[in-house]
Formats: structure tokens, sequence, C-alpha cells
């Protein structure tokens, strides 16, 4: 935070003191976004990014690149949890505090030595990040490449968390409850195998805020550039993240901006207003 905070003093104070070019444009682009990692490769999704490019030239070779940009980040994340099909029941009966139900049989079957009584849910999900992101990126000039490295911050604005629960029983395929009278009781209290999906929208245990390092490479012809990007959080992108591990948001990025010079077209609007 505090290169950010200090290369932007120098973007905003010290830099109008120089003569430089000024170049602003539009920039449009797609994410490359690595959201899970499985055994047989890396899973992908693609992410979009657009917004202003402000370019310095300071001389023919050192510049500075910023802007404020709309980028789309995204996070595989996964939970498992385990319980037994006992407790689960017998919780279930003592807190509806019915009598008169024998569930003798039932446990007899359930305490089968090897039988798996187990409940297994299964979270897995995607989260979608929509952030406002300002780079200050150094930028040199060799010929028509341009290679670029600086930091970046981002503010969250919008998030959206698209989940698969997964719940398995597996010894509900083998044990009949409606022939031990418990069909109808369990079926409104018990978990039920099969997959489910939702989409929840919404910031909530996400982190506001996005700080890293962007470093890429480019290639300009007149007014256009071409630019590949790799852009690394240093954040967790979890708030009050309690697990030992660290998430950060990572993508790839290409993009391309058509760039004007602002400084040559004030000339040319002053020269006719003369």
């Amino acid at each position: 935070m505090k290169i950010f905070i200090c290369s932007l003093f120098i973007f905003c104070f010290v830099t109008p003191v120089f003569n430089q070019t000024i170049y602003f444009g539009p920039e449009i682009g797609m994410n490359v976004i690595p959201v899970e990692n499985e055994g047989i490769g890396q899973n992908y999704q693609l992410g979009y990014h657009f917004g202003g490019h402000l370019k310095l030239h300071f001389s023919e070779k050192f510049r500075l690149s910023t802007g404020v940009f709309m980028t789309q980040k995204k996070k595989s994340y996964s939970s498992s949890s385990v319980s037994s099909l006992i407790d689960v029941f017998d919780d279930l009966i003592g807190f509806a505090g019915i009598g008169g139900i024998d569930t003798s049989g039932l446990d007899s079957l359930l305490n089968i030595p090897d039988l798996n009584t187990d409940v297994t849910e299964t979270i897995k999900g995607i989260s979608s990040e929509i952030f406002i992101e300002i780079p200050v990126l150094a930028n040199y000039k060799l010929k028509n490449i341009n290679f670029y490295l600086g930091p970046y911050v981002s503010f969250l604005i919008s998030a959206t968390k698209n989940e698969e629960v997964t719940t398995d029983i597996p010894v509900l395929d083998i044990i009949d409850l409606d022939s031990l009278g418990l069909g109808g009781f369990t079926s409104f209290f018990l978990p039920k195998s099969g997959t489910e999906t939702s989409s929840i929208s919404g910031t909530n245990g996400l982190r506001s805020l996005d700080f890293g390092f962007n470093v890429g490479i480019g290639y300009e012809i007149n007014d256009l550039h071409f630019n590949l990007m790799y852009s690394h959080g240093l954040l967790d992108y979890r708030d009050n993240n309690e697990n030992e591990d660290t998430e950060t948001l990572k993508l790839f990025r290409i993009s391309i901006a058509y760039l004007f010079d602002l400084k040559k077209k004030n000339k040319k609007d002053s020269s006719s207003f003369e």
C-alpha cells in the first residue's frame, strides 16, 4: 500500500512539473482466470475488463501508465462436512417432542457394524467479483515493445456466488423408512440425497479492497496498444479468514487500447480558435 500511495503522490503532484506528453483512451480486454486446480489440470474461466487508460510520456522510453477500470475476478471455493444420521434423527425427535414413536427398529438397523451412517454435505462454488481497479505501472518502451510493472488497488462493488450443494446419505439407499412407519415424519426433517444449485448476490464474507501488482508486455502500432498482463493479488479475497491458507485473486489479461495524444489535440483546438 505504501508503494501505491507514493506512486500516486508522484503522479498527482510531481509529474505536472514536467512537460510530458499525455495520452488517453479506452481500453477493453478479457481476463483469463485460474479458478480451480484439478488433478488433471487447471480450470480457467473468462471475465471482462474495460475502462480509461492514461499514459504519461516522460521520454521516448520511459512512461507511466494508469487509469480507472472495471474488472471481473473469480475464485472457486469448497467445503465438506460430515455428520451422523443417527445423531440427526435423535436430535429431531427430541426437538419435536413427539412421543409414541418407536425408534428401536431404526437404531438396530443403523447400528449394524460397518454400515455407513454418515451424512456428507459438500459445497462447491465460484465467487464472481466486480472491482473498480486503479493501476500505477512503470512503462519502459523498447522499439515497439512495452514492458509494464507496478502495483494496483481495487475496490469491490458487487459479487455473486454460484453454489452447488451435494448431500450424500448412503444408508438411505438400502433402508426403507416407510416400512418402519417413519417415512412421513422424516420426509419433512431429515436431509435428502441429491444436488442443489443456487445463486447468491452480495459481498458478505468478501474483502472490500484488493491490493497487488501487475506485470506485462505489450506491442504498439501508432495509437493502438496490445497488452498481455499478469495480475497477482496479495490479500486474501475473504474477509476475516480464519484458515491458515491464503487465497488470493490472480488472472491473466489480454487487452487492446486506443490512445489519443491530448496535448496534440489541445494545440490544434487553440490554433484554430486563434
